[in-house]
């Protein structure tokens, strides 16, 4: 059953985090050697880049709604369905065949 993605000590989502750390190789790398730090921010730059453009075109900051959270919403209301019918037909008859007369 799907789940809902949860953030990270509730305020911080992953990708910022993965984010934060990718900045901080780069500042690192940038302190070694100029020239390698240069090299590691422009590749960085480019993933950034691409990110921002397949966000844009086809995922959250598109602003189409989300096919994931629909797709968690229905699954919640089906488990709720299912607790429904279980608590009406435990009332009615047993689940168990054997216990059936």
């Amino acid at each position: 059953m799907p789940v809902a993605s949860e953030r990270l000590a509730g305020w911080l989502s992953p990708k910022w985090l993965v984010g934060g750390v990718a900045v901080a190789a780069c500042a690192l790398l940038a302190s070694y050697d100029v020239r390698l730090g240069m090299a590691a921010g422009t590749l960085l730059g480019v993933a950034v880049l691409m990110w921002l453009y397949l966000a844009l075109r086809y995922g959250s900051m598109s602003g189409v709604p989300s096919v994931r959270t629909a797709l968690v919403e229905r699954s919640r209301q089906q488990a709720a369905n299912r607790v429904t019918a279980e608590r009406a037909s435990g009332a009615q008859a047993s689940a168990d065949p054997a216990d059936r007369p």
